[in-house]
């Protein structure tokens, strides 16, 4: 008997894989706020906060998939951020700083990840 599928061919394992991966480079793209969002090493500038919105919708498909409810929080609040960093970085000489920004429109000042499903553990 083969591994369980999503129907699109992908199994158990490439699943909780592609989950490892999209969770990590999304709390990674995350972890320097308030200060902003990172793509690398470096600030995102907005195609690349526009590639993130396309892998996070991804992951939320993923998530939904996987039957994930936890997860609509963290999704929403990466998506602020995503939607949000391209604008600031359009208008920054207005802003003092992204964490001012972020304060003036009620936005998520940190993102944290709901905790690792245990049968996505390493």
């Amino acid at each position: 008997m083969g591994a369980a599928s999503d129907g699109q061919g992908r199994g158990f394992a490439d699943e909780r894989r592609a989950y490892r991966e999209a969770r990590g480079w999304l709390l990674y793209a995350m972890h320097e706020l308030p200060a902003g969002v990172l793509w690398g090493p470096n600030a995102a500038t907005a195609a690349e906060c526009a590639e993130m919105l396309h892998g996070l919708d991804d992951f939320a498909s993923l998530c939904s998939r996987l039957q994930l409810t936890d997860h609509e929080e963290f999704i929403e609040q990466c998506r602020w951020h995503f939607d949000h960093y391209p604008h600031y970085l359009g208008r920054r000489r207005h802003f003092v700083d992204y964490a001012t920004y972020v304060a003036d429109r009620a936005g998520p000042m940190t993102v944290s990840a709901p905790p690792m499903p245990r049968q996505f553990g390493s």
